[in-house]
């Protein structure tokens, strides 16, 4: 063999050796176990977007590209009450999900429950991680298929009005306004105990209510909202009436065929998003209210300790009673223990 020939097979043999070893050290990425769905109907670029991919990558990382997540935004897939009925059914394996009390009337512990807490501290203690609703709302999802792995906090809830009345921190005294509440019984309950006429109006309906005098304003969650009221209302009054919360859910029927490493991996990617949006969503309810305030000349009233206090205490000796024909007296008992508000005589 020429010494040329001989060089060449050696050059050739070193360059094999080399490709070897570089793709030993970089292994292909092997195609994902799992491939899932995530749901969630607020727009992109939204904290919920931005939160739900975060969560999505963390989770392909950590598990080496084994589970992947694609976020479908925006609602593609379907309103929040469509896709929390698919993700009981295990048509689409996640959602970033509001609960629907339609399916049961004891969910509203995790959808609208007036007062349970009176601001964002206390929020963050009932509904976070190691809270007793939080774990309540655990039990009650498992019992229609879906895992609540952890909170997506939305924020404290009010009021948007064409005017202020004058008498608002007194739950006692008529206001004289139509207001348009979600159409369930408890948050029309709420209301009505504020002092308002409370008119039950599909939020896809409320601003032409407003815009033709049907409606004198409206609730419906944080001061995000009210944003979408800008052009026809003029006031925002933080009642603080309910805590507005999303979850991160899984089906249970997939959750349970999974490892506990992958397990793990899901619920701490949850946990960590959730944590990160406790720390944003103070912030982002105050920069609404400074727009609204700025850029439309809102007034923007906010409830001090005291008058929060006599709200919260009207609506939970008034509505709470009724609150336990929806519920049922068995969660009602542990609502009152856990949150060690007395019960009214």
């Amino acid at each position: 063999m020429s010494t040329k020939r001989s060089l060449a097979l050696i050059f050739t043999l070193v360059l094999t050796l080399g490709i070897v070893a570089i793709l030993a050290q970089s292994p292909a990425q092997a195609e994902p176990q799992y491939k899932w769905r995530l749901a969630q109907v607020h727009p992109v670029d939204s904290d919920f977007d931005i939160r739900a991919k975060a969560f999505a990558k963390k989770v392909f990382d950590r598990s080496k590209g084994r589970i992947q997540i694609d976020v479908f935004s925006g609602g593609v897939l379907g309103d929040w009450t469509e896709t929390f009925e698919m993700l009981m059914r295990g048509t689409i394996e996640m959602t970033m999900a509001q609960a629907n009390a339609n399916f049961d009337p004891k969910l509203n512990l995790a959808y609208y429950f007036p007062y349970l807490v009176k601001d964002m501290d206390e929020a963050k203690k009932v509904y976070g991680q190691d809270g007793w609703a939080y774990k309540i709302i655990q039990d009650l999802w498992a019992t229609h298929n879906v895992n609540a792995l952890a909170v997506f906090p939305v924020g404290m809830a009010g009021v948007s009005l064409k005017t202020k009345p004058a008498d608002y921190a007194n739950p006692t005294v008529s206001k004289g306004l139509k207001v348009r509440v979600m159409p369930i019984k408890p948050c029309e309950l709420t209301y009505e105990a504020l002092g308002y006429i409370a008119t039950p109006i599909p939020y896809a309906e409320a601003y032409s209510a407003i815009q033709t005098g049907i409606a004198d304003g409206q609730m419906g969650g944080p001061p995000f909202q009210a944003w979408q009221f800008k052009d026809v209302n003029k006031v925002w009054i933080q009642y603080n009436d309910f805590f507005e919360s999303w979850w991160f859910a899984i089906n249970m029927d997939l959750w349970k065929k999974l490892s506990k490493e992958d397990q793990d991996i899901v619920r701490t990617a949850a946990n960590e998003e959730s944590l990160i949006r406790w720390d944003n969503v103070a912030k982002e309810d105050e920069e609404y209210r400074q727009k609204l305030k700025a850029e439309y000349g809102w007034e923007v009233v906010i409830l001090t300790a005291d008058q929060l206090k006599t709200c919260a205490d009207h609506v939970r000796k008034v509505v709470w009673p009724k609150m336990e024909e929806l519920v049922g007296k068995e969660l009602m008992d542990k609502i009152y223990k856990e949150s060690g508000i007395e019960k009214a005589k």
